[in-house]
Formats: structure tokens, C-alpha cells, sequence
């Protein structure tokens, strides 16, 4: 037997209660691969704007290192799949891009070679690894939001170790190497050991690449070098310093860049040694390119100069926006130390962690939303575990607020970190994060993925308020902003659930009563979260009205014959109906219809031809309900 909605309230009442727009949440790990000995380390993260993105990890196959990648599509990683193809040799440093779409490409080392996979946007996979350089190592990659890519690597040359750089056109699936190197002065070693070179590529497709240099002054130096297309600038600058606060300088490696939308704007970040007492101490220095040239320098390790502390290196993560966090990890007191870069500036530096015994390795993500995220190890090298902390960089505020609490990211209960496993961390434009590390040893050794998940965006219902003249009405809303996989819908119709879609319109398998009704729709993520909209009023009136009429005068042609009529609205529960809208007497005989509005009973006069004539009166009730009633009557010949 049937119910209709009232028969269901009690059930539901407590419904009405539900609790407004959930909280983003923390997810720990999850494994992605494993728990298998075979899995050696882990190389790089990268996620879309769109919340796409792929890893690439060395794995052992047959007995043999080979390059395996995931996809994350939906907020789900996919199955592993070996991207070496039928390579024999050991696989080694895998990179990877990503762009939004599922466009991405891996760049690993096979033999000593440098070979590169893609996949374009909706293809079903990786086409077959192509040869870069027959002689390559210390890959970086970066992808713009069109799906343009750099490839930057070291290479034999002039010297025992050459900068290259090899370019992806959004169209193809292909790098190809441009013939001059990056290096300043040819013969003298470059992009080897921590001087590899890092790459960045804005929305124009305009790239920056920078590296370490032997300088002819004995010193390593950082340099910083645009590429245009297939052309390298020819104005490359040095970027490391010649002292700091009275203190010489020594050797500059380790450099870490992200670029803005707008090819005039990047930060660098890079590791340089000034004299300290009888030796050197490390620093962490940042400088920011805008247009042609890099303004002046800031140390953003968060330490005292001359106070012994050296800094680990650095990483650079910018929003489309510019703004963005610069991370550093202190070497012997194992410090988690943030950069904000907020409004063009450096702001002061915070450290994240509250003590530890192993190096934290802090990565930065820093999405549209402002947001910001700094994740790190934390713990022992026996014993480090993921920890996290978020940082609201509001672009509207001057200020930047304490970072949030700090929270676990990984699960203890599933074993150690390892902290030589490779660790990483990106986020979509939403704001959504993923962390990716190995836990565990020997054959328990997993690949894991952590995540910060925010619930589904706010939205509303669209349904109109307007009286609506159906049982069933369609309930329609806007669509829950949501980039890993489609939200479902429920919908509750006086607290009581009417169904579930993931579609953005619903109509109730059951009958509503007439009157008023109170609906709202809840979206709900892949993990329970959920978002709620507005409560929102829906009135049906689905009862017609009713309608009787009487025929009065002298049936003969010409003369006046009198339809009088009485028509009502109510609904079929009592509630408030939507009342009569108008009244229309047909007479039959072609002439025009009579219309009366505003009135429930009335005559109306009408002259006949003689003839047979089907009288219609019909009544409308302003949900749009018409009933109609009808009469013959028979006209005489005029006469008495």
C-alpha cells in the first residue's frame, strides 16, 4: 500500500535537525600499492587544478627496479601500471606532471638513459616510453594549466655534466630536446649531485629553469635562465650571493621555484653556505623574479645568522595567484620551518613541528582557495609518522593568522614512515590535499595516500516557490562543487528522505499532499561528508476546483439564454488551497469564450443562432488544476 509524505513525518522528524554544511576533514593513509617488499621508493606527486594528478614510484618487478604510475581521477587512485614498457634495465628518479583533463607525462631514468611517457587528456593510457637522451639523470618536469610541459635534466657535454631542457607541446605526445645547454660557462660542471636543476612553466608557456654551477671563482653558483618555446634566453642571471651580513659566501645548490599564471612573476628558493667561525653554515635564501630581473634577497629558514643551525633545502609551492609558502627543514635540530609569500612579500617565518629526531622534509601545497598546507615527518627514523598543519593566507587580509593546529596524517597502527621512502604532497584548486609516503618494512612495506578532503560546496535548490499544480513536483538544484567524484544527492521533503540521485533534479517516487511542504537537499561526498542546502518552501495544490452551471431563459434564437455559475477551491487536506484564478464559459457556437476573473459565481447573457450547442463551462485554480463541466442544449427557430 502506497503513503503519502504526512504518513512518514514522525518517522522522519528528527531529520529536521540535521546539522548544516560538514567540515572538511583529514583522511589517513590509504594504500595505493602493497603491502609487498618489492616497493622501493617513491618519486613524485603532481595534481590538477582539477583535482587529476598522478604519482610515480620505483618498484621491483622480476627482481628488477621499474617505474610504476598511478592516476588519481575522482579522489581514487587507480590500479598501478609499469610505464617502462619493455625496457630490461634498472628504472630509476620518476617524475611526473599533471594538467587538468588526465594530461600527464613521466620522466624516469632506465639504463642511464632518459626516456619520457604521456598520456593525453581521456586517453585510455600511457603510449609506449620514448628515448630524450641516451645519457641523462636528475630529471625535473613541470606542466602548464594548457598542458605544455618542460623537461629539464643533466647530461654529458662540454663538461663532464650539462644543464638540458627538452619541451612538451600541449598537442603532442613527445619531447623534444632543444639543442643549446642552460650552462653559463661550458667545460665547468653543472646540474650534478644537489646543483640539478628544477623547472617551472607559467600558463603562456613561458619557462623558467634553475640550477647549480661551478663558478670560475671556485664556488657553486645558482643560476636562473628563461625559455621561450624552443628558445633559451639568452640572459641568464646569477642569483646567489656574495656575502651575507658580513659573512663571505660559499657554495649555492639546491634550487626550488614555482611561477605564477603571469610569466613575470616567480620565486626561487635555494640553500648558499656563508663563513661561520672556522667553517660554513647553510641558509636558506629566496628571491622573486619579476619581469627580467630577480629583486633582492630574503633568508627565510627561520634562523639567527652565526648561530650554527644549517638548513636542509628548500621547496617552493605559488598559486596561480602568487600566492604561496616556501618550506625548509633545519639539519640538526630537524625544524619544520614556513615561509608565507602573501601579497608580493615575505612574511615571517613559523615552525611547524614541535620537536623531533629526524629530518621533517616540509612540503608546501598552497591552492586557489588560500588555503595553505604544510605537511613533514615527524618522530624518529624509526619510529616518523605524517603530520600536517593548515595555513589560511586570506589575499584579502595584510596579516597572515598562526597556522592551524597540528594533526596526524598517517595511521601509526600500520607502522613507521620511512623516511627514506620518498615523501610528497599537492593539492586541486578546491583545496583538497593529498600526502603520499611509504609506511612500513620489509614485506609490509605499503605505498600510502593521505588525504585533506572538503566537503561538498555550497549550493541551493532551484525548485520555485510558486504553488505547484502536481503530485509529484520535479525538485531541481544547483550542483555541489565537488572535484573528486560526482557527489549524491538526497533529497528530504518535510525531513523525510524522497530519493537519491546523482543527477541535479529528483521527482518523488511518492505523492506529496497538498499544502506546504519544507524541502532541502543534502550532497554528500564519497566519504560520508555532506553539505545541506537552505531549507526551501514547496506548495502544491494538486486537488482540482469544482464547477456547476445552470442554463435559464427562452431557448429560441436571438434571445437571451442566462448561464449562471458557482466554482470553489479547496484542497484535498484542508491546507490552504491556491484559490480560483479565473472562470471560462465556451458557449459552443464559435462565438469568442467568456472569461471571468476574480469571481466565484456569475451570470452571463448570450444570444444563440438556432442549433444543437455544447455549453462548457471550466474552472482554473491558480496551481494551474482545471476541471470543466458541459450541457447541450437545443435553440428553437426565433418565435414565441
Amino acid at each position: 500500500m502506497s503513503r503519502t509524505i504526512p504518513t512518514l513525518i514522525a518517522a522522519g522528524a528528527a531529520a529536521l535537525a540535521l546539522a548544516g554544511p560538514a567540515q572538511a576533514g583529514f583522511f589517513p593513509g590509504e594504500p595505493i600499492d602493497g603491502p609487498s617488499g618489492d616497493i622501493v621508493r617513491f618519486g613524485d606527486l603532481d595534481v590538477a587544478r582539477d583535482g587529476t594528478g598522478a604519482l610515480a614510484y620505483v618498484k621491483r618487478d622480476g627482481g628488477v627496479d621499474h617505474i610504476f604510475v598511478s592516476r588519481l581521477e575522482r579522489g581514487v587512485w587507480s590500479a598501478p601500471v609499469r610505464v617502462d614498457g619493455d625496457l630490461g634495465a634498472a628504472g630509476s628518479q620518476p617524475v611526473v606532471a599533471a594538467a587538468d583533463g588526465g594530461r600527464v607525462a613521466v620522466a624516469f631514468v632506465s639504463g642511464g638513459s632518459l626516456f619520457a611517457v604521456s598520456r593525453p587528456a581521456g586517453a585510455p593510457g600511457f603510449a609506449a616510453p620514448t628515448l630524450v637522451a641516451s645519457a641523462g639523470s636528475n630529471p625535473a618536469i613541470d606542466m602548464s594549466i594548457n598542458g605544455a610541459a618542460y623537461l629539464s635534466f643533466t647530461a654529458p657535454g662540454a663538461s663532464p655534466s650539462d644543464v638540458r631542457v627538452a619541451r612538451l607541446e600541449r598537442d603532442q605526445t613527445a619531447f623534444t630536446v632543444l639543442p643549446d645547454t642552460l650552462d653559463i660557462v661550458p667545460g665547468l660542471e653543472a646540474g650534478d649531485g644537489p646543483r640539478r636543476s628544477k623547472v617551472a612553466i607559467s600558463a603562456d608557456g613561458t619557462g623558467l629553469v634553475v640550477w647549480g654551477e661551478q663558478g670560475t671563482d671556485g664556488r657553486s653558483h645558482v643560476y636562473g635562465r628563461r625559455v621561450f618555446g624552443q628558445r633559451i634566453s639568452a640572459a641568464p642571471q646569477d642569483l646567489s650571493l656574495p656575502e651575507l651580513d658580513g659573512r663571505a659566501a660559499r657554495d649555492a645548490d639546491s634550487p626550488e621555484l614555482d611561477i605564477e599564471d603571469d610569466s613575470s612573476f616567480a620565486w626561487v628558493a635555494f640553500r648558499q653556505a656563508f663563513a661561520d667561525g672556522l667553517g660554513s653554515t647553510a641558509r636558506v635564501i629566496t628571491r622573486r623574479l619579476v619581469g627580467s630581473a630577480f629583486e633582492a634577497p630574503s633568508v627565510v629558514d627561520g634562523q639567527a645568522t652565526g648561530n650554527g643551525e644549517a638548513a636542509g633545502t628548500p621547496r617552493v609551492e605559488l598559486n596561480g595567484r602568487g600566492e604561496g609558502i616556501i618550506t625548509v627543514g633545519t639539519v640538526s635540530q630537524f625544524g619544520a620551518i614556513g615561509t608565507p609569500v602573501h601579497d608580493d612579500k615575505i612574511f615571517p617565518s613559523v615552525r611547524f613541528d614541535g620537536g623531533n629526531a629526524v629530518a621533517p622534509l616540509p612540503v608546501p601545497a598552497f591552492p586557489e582557495t588560500g588555503d595553505g598546507y604544510v605537511t613533514w615527518l615527524e618522530g624518529s627514523p624509526v619510529g616518523a609518522q605524517v603530520r600536517v598543519r593548515t595555513w589560511d593566507i586570506d589575499p584579502a587580509k595584510r596579516t597572515v593568522p598562526a597556522p592551524a593546529p597540528v594533526v596526524p596524517l598517517s595511521n601509526p597502527d600500520l607502522g613507521p614512515v620511512d623516511p627514506d621512502g620518498g615523501f610528497d604532497a599537492a593539492s586541486n584548486r578546491a583545496g583538497d590535499l593529498v600526502a603520499v609516503f611509504v609506511q612500513g618494512s620489509g614485506g609490509d612495506r605499503k605505498l600510502m595516500s593521505a588525504s585533506f578532503d572538503r566537503a561538498p560546496g555550497a549550493f541551493r535548490v532551484y525548485t520555485t516557490t510558486k504553488v505547484r499544480g502536481i503530485a509529484r513536483p520535479t525538485i531541481s538544484w544547483s550542483p555541489s562543487f565537488e572535484l573528486w567524484g560526482p557527489p549524491t544527492y538526497e533529497v528530504q521533503v518535510d525531513g523525510v528522505s524522497v530519493g537519491t540521485t546523482q543527477d541535479t533534479k529528483l521527482t518523488p517516487a511518492t505523492p506529496l499532499t497538498d499544502g506546504l511542504h519544507r524541502v532541502r537537499v543534502i550532497a554528500k561526498d564519497r566519504r560520508g561528508q555532506q553539505t545541506v542546502t537552505p531549507l526551501k518552501n514547496l506548495r502544491v495544490d494538486a486537488t482540482s476546483p469544482t464547477v456547476r452551471f445552470t442554463v435559464s431563459g427562452t431557448r429560441r434564437a436571438n434571445r437571451l439564454v442566462k448561464v449562471a455559475f458557482t466554482a470553489s477551491d479547496a484542497s484535498s487536506t484542508g491546507a490552504k488551497a491556491s484559490g480560483l484564478s479565473f472562470v471560462r464559459i465556451d458557449f459552443g457556437d464559435r462565438t469568442p469564450t467568456v472569461t471571468v476573473r476574480g469571481r466565484n459565481r456569475g451570470t452571463v447573457a448570450h444570444r444563440f443562432r438556432r442549433g444543437t450547442f455544447t455549453v462548457r463551462v471550466s474552472a482554473t485554480d491558480k496551481a494551474g488544476n482545471a476541471v470543466a463541466v458541459t450541457r447541450r442544449i437545443t435553440i428553437k427557430k426565433a418565435g414565441r
